[in-house]
């Protein structure tokens, strides 16, 4: 009797970390997932490496996509278009880390998948993040980014000028980063850059009009959620972490979500 109990609560505590009893959602929603790095974890750094993403691991969600059949596009892409098949996704990677062209890039060839990379033109690291070791990565260069875009596989978006929290300056100095970020993404891949993503996923009614005001076509945001066609400004998103297991990501991917 006591190894029936231990299974029922075996089975309880799987159940409240694994929402795989959540009804599926349709695979007429578009998914559109959030990445950050393509990398290997570094000792002793949790809360950084949720955002580092193994390449096997990576291998592994494209692997899974592929053979179910699913088709993918850039974020441009999907917003422009009325009629996206089922199971349509898109990938997008915020910051512009240089291993999203040396481990994340080879991968996207492999599967013929296209991605959406928000850059930070303003820096060359992520020199704007607060961490203890002082330990910083490195972003994309100049002719990395125009590789991946010679490929037709990659598409170039705005981060702003320097990944400030939008809610915390003022209104003009939100239009230089929202403005000045995609000019210095134009004259990176000589194209219009109509995408943007806010950082850390901080805004408000009034910055979702200047980035219209600035000319981009679409903005992603880090709620959790399918793409919406009516909120082009506020496009929600499925978060894929490396501290993450692969039954996560298959939850994430057919549920939207895999815990609370």
């Amino acid at each position: 009797m006591s190894i029936v109990y231990l299974l029922i609560i075996v089975c309880i505590a799987l159940s409240l970390r694994y929402h795989w009893w959540r009804m599926p959602i349709s695979y007429d929603q578009p998914r559109v997932l959030m990445y950050h790095m393509i990398n290997a974890p570094l000792p002793g750094e949790q809360k950084r490496n949720k955002w580092r993403v193994r390449a096997e691991d990576f291998e592994r969600q494209m692997a899974w996509f592929s053979k179910n059949g699913w088709q993918s596009f850039t974020i441009t892409e999907m917003v422009s278009s009325k009629n996206l098949p089922p199971k349509s996704f898109c990938l997008t990677f915020d910051d512009g880390y240089k291993d999203n062209f040396t481990d994340m890039f080879p991968i996207l060839k492999r599967y013929g998948f296209k991605a959406t990379i928000y850059l930070v033109p303003g820096y060359k690291s992520n020199s704007w993040e607060k961490f203890d070791n002082k330990m910083f990565d490195a972003l994309l260069d100049k002719e990395e980014i125009l590789e991946m875009q010679k490929s037709g596989l990659v598409e170039f978006g705005s981060h702003t000028l320097s990944h400030k929290n939008l809610l915390t300056i003022k209104e003009e100095e939100i239009k230089q980063e929202v403005m000045d970020s995609k000019k210095g993404v134009e004259e990176m891949i000589g194209c219009e850059c109509s995408a943007f993503a806010y950082p850390y996923g901080k805004y408000n009614d009034k910055i979702v009009k200047l980035v219209k005001d600035a000319g981009y076509s679409s903005a992603t945001i880090v709620k959790r959620g399918f793409f919406e066609e009516s909120k082009p400004f506020e496009i929600k998103r499925v978060g894929i972490l490396g501290t993450e297991s692969f039954f996560d990501f298959y939850l994430k991917i057919t549920r939207i979500r895999n815990k609370f």
